[in-house]
């Protein structure tokens, strides 16, 4: 095992074991809480967090009912127990989340605090439809939001509906999520778990997410996203499974994302790729997307999307299978210049993604892409083996390709199809394919499988093999 992920699983397992302060355990019912259902009961539950803190720490138990609560702040030394028969409900009065700013807006919202935890068999329901449902709109509220904690633990819950996304670990170190469940179709940026923090251990989950299910992201140019590790995971999205970014101003070093399965998602309230016209609260497509039939498909089930001026170096991803179909474009690997401010380094470097296994839903290739001046290099796509869409034209591969610097990062992003079926790769350096195989479904294919521009030190290994021309019968679901 390597020295870092050593030092990793030590940090975690500490992480965990601080965590586990059970000597004392605080009935929520005691300090008042009605459980009815209707009842704020934030102010009885925060009594006793806040007992149990003074106490030196302890169990705030949560019994049989249904609370409402909004911005509940966990203190050091508490886990806050949901019993299998309690439900933590949102309140769906914004006036009860005020006091502080919309960001940090939650039902469960801690700062600063250490050795903390949520854990039990119960649920937290956001209720966030009875926020704004429209996309990057204010005023909304998550699940669970950590920020600049230490030592949190977040095990075996249920967690559903919020109003943004689910659960945000902020700026915090040492953490883990285990065996958790998500359920998240209420709102728009409805992701599973944003991961905004160092030393991370995520395993054992389920993640059916209309945003991003699975996303490490970087907000603070100060603070790297680093050692983390997402594990044994099942993940449904109708936008990308697994996403570093899009907000990037820091970075991300150190990350192994693996042993995952992806699926598509039990619904699709407001993607709904597969019809034409714009969605209401969302950016401006011409859809349907190309060859896309079905609206319950995601974006990508691997996106690197370095866009702010952050740094990304060392990440893996490995061991990732999406047999049930339901991802549009596997890979997408993106550095460039949205928001990157003059004189500030941007890099994306030594990234391979491994072992990777499924079938596409629809005709938008791979893409490994730079801009000019800000070019990825060290990217390594090894053991992958793929049935894409066919469907592709000549002309397909004839249409220019604009550099979509401003854009937002996507598998569309370029306005067209692109000129490849499997991958195309630009303005990048020193791109290694190892025992890359695809084969074609679907429609007869006229587009080559790899087009690069603009690259140096592209290679492809004796393994590699492409389909080209007619394709194979049409794969049934």
């Amino acid at each position: 095992m390597k020295k870092g992920m050593k030092t990793l699983m030590a940090t975690v397992a500490f992480a965990a074991a601080m965590c586990d302060v059970a000597a004392n355990v605080a009935d929520v019912r005691s300090y008042g809480a009605k459980g009815d259902g209707e009842t704020l009961d934030t102010p009885a539950i925060q009594r006793a967090v806040d007992a149990a803190s003074a106490s030196g720490g302890g169990t705030v138990f949560v019994g049989h009912g249904r609370y409402v609560v909004a911005n509940l702040a966990l203190k050091d030394n508490v886990s806050l127990h949901i019993a299998k028969d309690a439900v933590l409900l949102g309140s769906t009065n914004k006036v009860d989340y005020s006091g502080r700013d919309d960001w940090f807006w939650a039902v469960v919202s801690t700062f600063d605090a250490k050795n903390v935890a949520i854990e039990g068999e119960g649920v937290i329901d956001g209720r966030g439809w009875a926020s704004e449902i429209r996309s990057g709109a204010k005023n909304r509220w998550r699940d669970v939001h950590f920020y600049r904690c230490r030592n949190v633990r977040v095990e075996g819950v249920t967690m559903k509906a919020p109003g943004r996304w689910t659960l945000y670990l902020h700026e915090c170190v040492d953490c883990v999520v285990r065996g958790v469940t998500i359920y998240s179709h209420a709102n728009f940026n409805n992701d599973g778990i944003d991961i905004d923090a160092k030393n991370v251990l995520v395993e054992n989950c389920v993640i059916d997410a209309d945003d991003d299910a699975i996303c490490p992201k970087s907000n603070n140019p100060d603070f790297i996203c680093e050692n983390v590790e997402v594990r044994n995971c099942v993940l449904a999205s109708n936008c990308n499974f697994i996403k570093f970014g899009t907000a990037s101003y820091g970075g991300f070093r150190n990350c192994h994302i693996h042993d995952c399965t992806l699926r598509p998602c039990a619904e699709s309230r407001f993607r709904k790729w597969n019809e034409t016209g714009d969605i209401p609260g969302w950016r401006r497509r011409r859809g349907p997307l190309p060859g896309v039939t079905d609206k319950t498909t995601g974006i990508a089930a691997v996106a690197l999307e370095m866009v702010d001026g952050g740094v990304m170096e060392n990440i893996r991803v490995s061991n990732i299978t999406f047999d049930d179909g339901g991802v549009q474009t596997p890979v997408l690997v993106r550095l460039g210049r949205r928001r990157v401010k003059p004189g500030v380094e941007s890099f994306l470097r030594n990234c391979t993604i491994e072992n990777l296994r499924g079938r596409s839903a629809s005709l938008i290739a791979s893409s490994i892409t730079g801009v000019p001046g800000l070019r990825p290099s060290g990217i390594t796509l090894r053991n992958f083996d793929l049935t894409l869409k066919g469907g592709g034209r000549t002309a397909d591969a004839a249409e220019p390709v604009d550099e979509a610097e401003q854009n937002y990062p996507e598998n569309r992003m370029f306005g067209t199809m692109l000129p490849a079926y499997g991958f195309y790769v630009r303005h990048a350096d020193g791109v290694r394919f190892e025992n890359v195989r695809t084969r074609l479904y679907g429609e007869r294919e006229e587009r080559p499988p790899v087009v690069t521009d603009d690259c140096t030190d592209v290679t492809f290994n004796e393994a590699c093999s492409f389909a080209s021309g007619v394709s194979a019968p049409a794969i049934a679901k």
